[in-house]
């Protein structure tokens, strides 16, 4: 008889938490989670909505600015007008010296194939 009462009370707390869970949702629709961006690009990035321009002008045009609008942010975003590092142009240089000294024991050649003059 014990067993029985325990089994009881156990499926009444399961149902009332249940119960409870469903009847929260329905007064309180609201529940979904919100976050505020943290870093300031996110918070000074505003999207153009579709729709909110009226259609006037020529299609081309707007086509055009949209993607030199585009060309400048991927340009500021990848700070594509800075100089390239020091370390970076040392790296670049020596890679460019040294291919022949590492093509040579591979080839057996000076010069690829691509630069002999087969005449």
């Amino acid at each position: 008889m014990s067993k029985l009462v325990s089994l009881f009370r156990r499926v009444t707390i399961v149902f009332l938490v249940g119960l409870t869970v469903f009847v929260l949702q329905g007064y309180n629709s609201n529940l979904s989670a919100r976050a505020e961006t943290v870093t300031p690009e996110a918070r000074a990035y505003q999207a153009k909505q579709p729709g909110t321009e009226l259609n006037r002008g020529n299609p081309i045009e707007k086509a055009k600015e949209s993607l030199k609008e585009t060309a400048e942010n991927v340009r500021e975003k990848l700070n594509l007008d800075e100089p390239l590092d020091p370390g970076t142009k040392e790296v670049l240089n020596s890679a460019q010296k040294n291919v022949e000294k590492t093509v040579k024991p591979i080839t057996g050649k000076e010069q690829g194939s691509y630069q002999q003059n087969t005449n």
